[in-house]
């Protein structure tokens, strides 16, 4: 939208775009793991992945990477555990803090559920270049950036 425009025009708001493309992607992905046989959600996925990628992160600071706040990590975390894909440990320093870490069965199952959502994505982007790919990602990382300024997200997260 720009300042001199009285009507605000969804379908050139790029936060629009981008919030119907996440509904549209998270709902497939959703179904396509439910499909699969994989009892976890989009939601769940991204926690996973970021955990995987990094070797394990404190709830904290999984709460920083997907903007949510600490009862929301606890209440997904809890999930991933009773679901036997984390487990989650107590800090070295302070006991309160807990590391959430891929278990076994989070470890051997995080390729096939990656290939899920890799199938997903393929779908979406069918019929894009690479460098629009490549150009959008990064004007939504900075439009990120602008609003709400956090440690760098793993280019490795879906979606």
């Amino acid at each position: 939208m720009h300042a001199s425009t009285s009507h605000y025009l969804l379908k050139d708001s790029l936060g629009h775009l981008a919030t119907q493309f996440s509904k549209a992607a998270l709902k497939r992905i959703n179904q396509d793991l439910q499909e699969g046989g994989h009892a976890i959600t989009s939601e769940q996925w991204t926690a996973l992945v970021h955990i995987w990628n990094q070797g394990g992160l404190t709830q904290q600071e999984l709460g920083e990477r997907l903007l949510k706040d600490k009862t929301n990590i606890a209440r997904l975390a809890a999930g991933l555990e009773q679901a036997g894909y984390i487990h989650r440990e107590a800090g070295q320093v302070d006991r309160r803090e807990k590391t959430l870490r891929l278990t076994e069965h989070g470890k051997q199952a995080m390729p096939g559920i990656a290939a899920v959502v890799q199938r997903v994505l393929a779908d979406a982007y069918a019929g894009i270049d690479e460098h629009e790919l490549a150009l959008c990602r990064r004007v939504l990382a900075r439009a990120r950036q602008n609003l709400c300024p956090a440690p760098p997200v793993n280019p490795g997260s879906p979606i």
